[in-house]
């Protein structure tokens, strides 16, 4: 059996940023208007904008900020990942409970309430 444990970072950002949200999904805040800050593997906070009124994409973090060999200008980071996976699982729930709130309403027989939240 081999016990030895594989420390190796994730190869690319999108692994990391799986693995960020994974470890520290629950430190993720939701400033509004697509912004949130997302907790550093090192320490630290950076601010993440997803641009979901338009414009480009933005996190504060260095690798991001910084040109770096083996990355594209505007590349996302892995904060901008995880902030991505963040935002989308948080839309699932609101639209769980939405969906919820709505077949309530129809076991009670409110079809004209039923009706108004469509």
């Amino acid at each position: 059996m081999d016990t030895t444990k594989d420390t190796a970072p994730p190869a690319t950002r999108e692994l990391r940023g799986i693995k960020l949200y994974r470890e520290h999904g629950d430190e993720i805040i939701h400033e509004g208007r697509g912004v949130y800050t997302v907790p550093g593997c090192s320490g630290g906070s950076y601010r993440v904008d997803l641009a979901v009124f338009g414009g480009e994409e933005s996190c504060s973090c260095p690798d991001f900020t910084a040109p770096r060999r083996n990355r594209e200008p505007g590349e996302p980071c892995k904060h901008l990942y995880a902030a991505t996976i963040f935002r989308a699982r948080s839309r699932v729930a609101a639209r769980r409970v939405q969906v919820e709130r709505m077949a309530a309403r129809a076991s009670r027989g409110n079809l004209a309430g039923l009706a108004a939240s469509l």
